[in-house]
This record gives C-alpha cells, structure tokens and sequence, in this order.
C-alpha cells in the first residue's frame, strides 16, 4: 500500500507504478503487475522458476548455485510460504536481485534476494471475486476489496483454497518418505491493509493471517501451520530532499504435526509415532534517513531483530517430550548505500555491518542431562561490502560490473536441535561456522523498442559453506550440518525478449551453473564434486500471442539439467536406487479471455505428463487442468 519495499534498498523508492520503475540491470529483474497479470500464474513461485539464474526445489530457492536467498515482502524480512501465499492481484512487483546482496538486505542474501511490493489502493471502489478448479479436484474460492478516498485507503483479501496430489514419493530408499495416498492440503488466508497519505508523508499497517494443514501422503503424517503477521511503516519528509522511514513488524508461527514410526509402509511403518510441535516469534524494527538529488541517492540506518523459537518432539502414545529446545537470537545491522552518476555511468556503493548474537538457549533430551546457557551468547558477525559499475555504450548497449560480499550465520535450529524424526535423525553442531562469500560478475546487455537481450558471466567463491552431510545412509539415515569448506560457482546467464509480428512475442533464458567442492579438509574425496540440487542447466522459453486485447494465450517450456542429491555425487547406489536427478522439461499452456468486468483463464501444466524428480526422491506435480472465472466491480 506504500513504497516503502525500499526500505533497507540502495536506491530510494520511486512510486508504484511500472511506468515508474527504473529500468533493470544484468543482475536485476523487474516482474510488473501487467505481467503477473498477462501470465495468471498459479503462485508468485511459479513465475520466479522461469527466471534466469533462478531454481527452486522443494520451496529452497537458489540463483547462480547459491542457496543463501533472502526474501522481502514490503521491506520486511519474509519466507517462502509468505512468497506462495500472496495472491497475483495483490502485488505491484516483484526485483529479482542476483548475486551476493547482503550489503543491501544483509545475512540470508549472499546468493541474492527477492523483493516484492505489494499494490497500492486504488482511488475509486475496485472489487473481485476469483473461483478457480483443477482436475484433482482442487478449488479456491477468493475476494477482493479495495479503495482510496482523499489519502486514506483500506483493502482487503480473504481466500480458501484445497490443493491435492501436488508431490508425490513411489519410490524411494528411505521408507519414512514413501507415500501410500495422494496428498491433500487446505489452506485460509486474512489479509488487510489501512493506509495513509499526504503532505507530510505516508504510513501503513498491514495484518495478515494464514492457516495451512497439509497430509503427507501418509495416515500419521500431517501438520497444521499458522502464520499471523502485523506491519506498520512511516515515511515522513522532514525537508527537502530528507526523508524519514520508519518501519515496525512482528510475525508469529506456529506448526503442529504428527509423524510415523517410517519403518516401511506396512501397518507397523505407518502407525504414529511423534507429536511436533514448533513456534517462533519474529520482531523487526528499522529506520533510515534518505537524501535524494536530482540524479543521485543516499541513505544509512539501522536494522534491529529479535527472533525466538521452541521446538518439541513427544512421544504419541504417552505424549511425554522427548525432545524439547528453545532458543533466542538477537540481530543487528547499519547500513549505508548510495547510488550517483560517474561520467556517463552509474556508480551503486553499499556497506553493512550485521552481528547476530545467539543469547540464550535450552535444550532437553530424554537420554542425557539438560543443557543451558543464558547472557551474552555467542556472537557472529560480519561486513558486508559491494560496489557495481553500470556504463552505457552506445546504440543500447550497457556494460555493468560488481563485486560483492555475502554472509550467511547458521540458524540456533542447525548449532542446537538434534531432530529425531521418522527414518531419519539430524544432529545439531554447536561448532558450525558462518558462510562467507564473494561474487563477481560483469555483463552485456542491449535494449531497444523491439526487445532486449543480455549476457552475463558470473562467479562465486564461498568459504565454510554449510551442507546437510549423510553420516549414515542406513534406517535410521543419520545427517548433521557441517562446513564443507571451500565451494565455488561459477557460470553464464544468457537472456532474450522480444515482441514478433502478428501480437506474438517470445521470452527466453538460458543458465549454466557448475559448483564445485574446492577444500574439504575433513572429506577430501568429496573435492572436485558438485553441490547436491544444484543443476548445471536451466533454460526457459516462453512463446506469447496476443491478437486482440480480449484473448490470448501462452505456452511455456522449463526445462532443467540433471542434479545430484547428495554431496558424494552419488548416481545409482549399491540398492539400485538412483540419486541422481535426470534432466526434465515441462511444457504448460495458458489460454486467457477478457471482458470489461470478467476473465477466465484456462490452463493446462505439465501438458505430457512428465514424470520428474525435484526434490530428495519427491517428483512433481503431474498434469493438472486449471480453470479460473474472475467478477470485477
């Protein structure tokens, strides 16, 4: 409702409108809400897999073969499930920032970040109410609401939705994964806003709640999330060109679930064993002071975070805890960026400082003597530096350049919680070390009325990366984080959009992505494999017709390389199960009609029914027919 998405940014907000929004660069996409609303995706993530330099598996989302991905929804840190729970009409864009942003968004971004800016209100009464169908026997059912009268507005959002068969397991070696039955998931969302404007500046509040229970598949496998968030933001301009920003959140989550014993899928294997229970408590506050000129910006500030969280695993039958952590961590930044004209080009300068103190934690075990410590803490921290170099030459063309540091502290959950769950068992290790990283990349691009194309040469070196190592591939497998060393990522990016004749247009990318172990000191066979989840090729292509302004269609290609899924590169095992992911591609179909109060669109994902794998021996969706009638008012 307000631009204040560009809270923590390098660059001052400039409106919420597409015709506002300065153009991309080689490292930054830009989705507008007309193309959200030409590709009715799904979700948010559906569009971000198609992408360059972008992959998501299993709701992990990496670029460039990074996985430390930060997400924003308004200027405050988010997640995944925020990602998958905003809804189409709700969102004004959303920047795909590549390579290390930590300077800009801090720990959590050293492979990049993503950004969206929800909608603002608009001035007269607007209204929608969206019913959707699938093949599976999937519904939702959504409304819409909003409006602007002399500054204040207000809008609102309330959806149900029922998804099924959206994952599925038929095969693997760890009995625990096996499914027996399609799965099934229900989920509400409450979304409202109130906002203001004028003379002095803007403010906000946003409260938002989501329910989500999802079966796994399994009779004893299934889990209840609730997500409760409450945002409030300021803008003050205090003279001309300072501007005040403000900006106050809490999030609240909560998960319960149940897990088998996972022996097998027999009667035994199935029979309950755990009751999960999981919270957490996020506040976030920051402010920062901006000074914007005619052809340059600057900013500093502070960014401040206290995030608590608790654990519980107890036995089913007599519901005593088994295991039970809890734990507090403080977090800290200043930050100062500024972005101003050199000669012809732009120069973008960003500097942040983060610590992250881990102040208290607890931890019981059934099996050994509780463990506590309170005060201090451990404290990691790190700067983050970046500076990038944009230079126009000529006829359309763009040269751009950077260098960036990236840090990544491991979460309380990795150091502390030793997670015994059904077939499998992960041990905490109090002895991980933070990621560090630095990225470099330059690229080409060219932009003219007709369409643009670019290039892009990246590469990325990091050192203590944090992978999840198998220590024990038998029933139960056993794994723990570790620091595997020294990891590098190095690749091209390749993009290429462009209108054709007769309303047809193409969009089109290619990613080539090689990781690398460099150093493992501990597992020196391991060096020179690849990273697990991490494919070398990604390419999508996506054709476009458009005849008339009440009718178009679209079909989209995805198309993804091989993959391993541990670090050990592991292909077929000794069982004859195979680890290695094959290559796939998906094809999907839109076709959308126009009315000046409706819209329905008719889809059809996974067109061949592609069998595939995405994540550790899940497979994907199968083919699904989607249909979707929008009312406006």
């Amino acid at each position: 409702m307000l631009c204040l998405a560009g809270m923590l940014a390098s660059a001052p907000c400039r409106g919420g409108g597409a015709d506002t929004v300065a153009q991309p660069h080689d490292d930054v996409s830009i989705i507008t809400a007309a193309e959200i609303a030409r590709e009715r995706p799904y979700d948010l993530m559906e569009m971000l897999r198609s992408r360059v330099g972008l992959n998501e598996n299993n709701s992990v989302i990496t670029m460039r073969g990074v996985r430390g991905i930060a997400v924003f929804v308004d200027g405050f840190s988010s997640s995944v499930a925020e990602l998958k729970a905003l809804r189409p009409e709700q969102v004004e864009k959303v920047e795909i920032m590549r390579g290390a942003a930590s300077a800009r968004f801090g720990a959590e971004a050293m492979g990049g970040a993503i950004a969206v800016t929800t909608r603002q209100s608009e001035r007269r009464p607007r209204g929608s109410l969206v019913q959707g169908v699938d093949s599976r026997h999937g519904h939702y059912t959504r409304l819409n609401g909003e409006r602007d009268m002399d500054g204040l507005g207000w809008s609102l959002l309330v959806e149900d939705r029922v998804k099924n068969g959206f994952r599925t397991v038929p095969d693997s070696p760890f009995p625990y994964q096996i499914t027996v039955s399609d799965e099934h998931s229900e989920s509400t969302l409450l979304d409202g806003k109130l906002g203001w404007r004028g003379s002095w500046g803007e403010a906000s509040l946003n409260l938002k709640r989501s329910d989500l229970s999802t079966f796994f598949g399994r009779p004893a496998w299934a889990f209840y999330w609730r997500t409760d968030n409450a945002r409030a933001q300021l803008a003050w301009h205090v003279a001309d060109p300072l501007m005040l920003e403000a900006s106050f959140g809490e999030e609240c989550f909560t998960a319960d679930g149940v897990r088998d014993r996972g022996t097998g899928i027999d009667s035994v294997g199935l029979e309950p064993e755990s009751r999960l229970a999981q919270a957490y408590r996020q506040r976030e506050g920051s402010t920062a002071l901006v000074w914007q000129g005619n052809d340059w910006s600057s900013r500093v500030g502070v960014n401040l975070v206290e995030l608590s969280e608790t654990f519980d695993n107890a036995d089913y039958v007599s519901r005593q805890t088994t295991v039970s952590v809890d734990s507090v961590i403080h977090k800290a930044a200043l930050f100062a960026a500024a972005e101003l004209p050199v000669g012809a080009g732009r120069l973008e300068v960003g500097l942040r400082r983060d610590w992250q103190a881990y102040k208290s934690f607890y931890i019981y075990a059934a099996d050994s003597e509780p463990q506590e410590s309170r005060g201090g803490g451990v404290v990691k921290s790190a700067t983050s530096p970046k500076v990038a170099l944009s230079w126009p030459l000529g006829r359309g063309y763009r040269l751009r350049s950077s260098i960036g540091k990236g840090f990544s502290p491991p979460p309380a959950s990795q150091l502390y919680n030793r997670y015994a769950g059904a077939g499998s068992v992960t041990l905490a290790n109090p002895n991980l070390k933070p990621e560090h990283s630095t990225t470099v990349d330059i690229g080409l691009s060219h932009r003219e009325t007709t369409g643009n194309w670019g290039v892009t040469l990246f590469a990325t070196q990091w050192e203590d990366k944090v992978a999840t190592r198998i220590l024990d591939y038998g029933t139960p497998v056993v794994q723990q984080p570790q620091n595997v060393g020294v990891v590098t990522a190095v690749g091209v990016e390749a993009h290429w959009a462009g209108r054709l004749a007769d309303g047809w247009s193409i969009d089109t990318n290619y990613t080539y992505t090689l990781t690398r172990i460099a150093r493992d000191l501990a597992n020196p066979g391991l060096v020179g494999n690849e990273l697990p989840d991490m494919p070398r090729h990604k390419a999508n292509l996506a054709l476009s017709w458009e005849p008339d302004e009440h009718f178009s269609a679209r079909a989209k290609l995805r198309a993804v390389g091989s993959a391993y899924t541990d670090e050990a590169n592991t292909i077929i095992d000794e069982l004859g199960y195979r680890w290695q992911k094959p290559a796939y591609a998906v094809l999907d179909l839109t076709a959308l009609w126009h009315g000046s109060k409706w819209e329905f669109m008719l889809a059809l994902d996974n067109v061949l029914d592609k069998d595939y794998v995405t994540g550790f021996f899940w497979h994907g969706s199968p083919r699904i027919l989607r249909g979707e009638l929008t009312l406006r008012y």
